[in-house]
């Protein structure tokens, strides 16, 4: 629930930004005991940097994206000091990459991150428009086009929701953003008097692969998820953004409370686990396009109920006002006044449709040696950081991490490295590396 209300907040907020700037032949699916297997969640600390007593070069602002190399070694990527900081496996600073800046090599606006097994990085650069792609030295190759030119609001027709690095070190994986922002991108370019083409690109129920051996990416659709019935997103012209409110219904208008998400994560041979439905069923999509397994476990969906409604809405609007304090200040009074005080989102939040039950998964994520790490539900229908399944490599069901016990770690690396993100009471980021058991790597 948080997380379909973030996505929203954030498309309205790019918004306002913006305004003031089976199946295969055979398919087999992993059955699994029906109680959870117990699991331990005692990780070993390796170390950790960050805090209000670090030292200036580990002092991060905003940490986005963080990833490992095949050595061990940490990338993370600083969203508001625009440099990507390189640290050690002992937890010592290696180098620091980018920085703010229009030339070559400097980020204008990074906002996502791929590592690649041997230490080269692409980093997503809305502000250059273009993929710039770093070697194992920090050293800038070359820039690779998103194909939007220089025209802002057609940045916003190539942004994705995530990525990852296929395992040939030449392209990447992504998944599409929602259609109504690519809306917003051509009204806006329309209201300054220019055009874009939209281009004929998946949206959030798809992925793509992107090849970055060009001076432009090209994009290969590999998958289409299925997308639960709903009115196609309005279409938007110059003269609809002079209506604020309006626009900020559209914004939210494509909200469904407990809509089933697009959840998905590469696996080391190129293999997609993705699930798209309200169900417990991980789909592994062979390289070659074929289903090769589906993992299940007999949980069930829960049906809406009026008692569900009532608090899911309650909840919705008290999240709301909660992420609303985390805006950008330059953000938050323009979204204030584009929902006349936040009314016209509590009113979308209160008359969103909402999907008939209530899906089990909430995210997936692939280990470094081909595992999975699949969280459900918590115990409140909003909750999205319920107890954690384990697979193995092979598609066995381990066992559970009940709920409370382990956060899904922001990164997985080699030799049971994994990497969350921590911050305090006053929002300091502190990064924490600690060691996974070799059962549930």
């Amino acid at each position: 629930m948080r997380t379909l209300l973030s996505a929203c907040l954030r498309t309205a907020v790019l918004v306002a930004m913006a305004t003031i700037a089976a199946s295969a032949a055979s398919v087999a699916s992993a059955t699994a005991q029906d109680r959870d297997r117990p699991l331990d969640a005692d990780f070993g600390e390796v170390y950790r940097v960050g805090g209000v007593a670090a030292p200036e070069w580990a002092q991060f602002t905003r940490p986005g994206t963080v990833a490992f190399d095949g050595s061990g070694n940490l990338f993370m990527l600083d969203i508001l000091a625009a440099e990507i900081v390189v640290i050690g496996t002992e937890g010592q600073l290696v180098r620091t990459i980018g920085g703010p800046g229009e030339g070559p090599g400097e980020f204008r606006s990074a906002g996502d991150m791929v590592v690649w097994r041997d230490g080269r990085i692409a980093v997503a650069d809305m502000g250059h428009g273009a993929y710039q792609l770093f070697d194992q030295a920090g050293e800038l190759e070359r820039m690779v086009s998103m194909g939007a030119d220089d025209n802002p609001f057609a940045a916003m027709t190539t942004m994705r929701i995530a990525t990852r690095g296929a395992p040939d070190g030449g392209s990447l994986f992504a998944q599409g953003m929602p259609n109504v922002l690519g809306g917003f991108g051509a009204a806006m370019a329309e209201m300054m008097g220019t055009e874009i083409e939209t281009p004929d690109r998946v949206n959030d129920r798809g992925i793509e692969r992107l090849d970055l051996s060009g001076d432009a990416v090209a994009a290969e659709p590999v998958l289409q998820a299925w997308s639960p019935p709903s009115e196609p997103a309005p279409e938007l012209s110059a003269s609809d953004l002079t209506n604020v409110s309006a626009m900020m219904r559209t914004a939210f208008g494509q909200l469904t409370h407990y809509e089933p998400r697009l959840l998905w994560d590469l696996l080391p041979d190129g293999t997609i686990a993705y699930s798209d439905s309200s169900a417990y069923a991980v789909r592994l999509l062979a390289p070659d396009g074929s289903v090769r397994a589906v993992l299940k476990r007999p949980l069930r969906p829960e049906q809406i109920t009026p008692r569900i409604r009532a608090a899911t809405i309650e909840q919705a609007i008290e999240d709301f006002q909660g992420e609303a304090g985390s805006v950008p200040e330059e953000a938050r009074g323009l979204m204030e006044l584009m929902s006349g005080g936040g009314d016209v989102i509590r009113e979308g939040i209160e008359n969103a449709p909402f999907f008939d039950e209530i899906p089990v998964l909430r995210e997936i994520r692939a280990t470094w040696e081909g595992g999975l790490w699949v969280q459900r539900r918590g115990e409140e229908p909003w909750d999205d950081e319920g107890p954690i399944d384990v697979f193995a490599a092979d598609g066995q069901y381990v066992g559970t991490f009940g709920e409370g016990l382990t956060e899904m770690p922001n990164a997985f690396g080699p030799d049971g490295r994994v990497a969350f993100i921590e911050l305090d009471e006053f929002d300091v980021p502190t990064i924490v590396v600690r060691m996974l058991p070799a059962a549930v790597r």
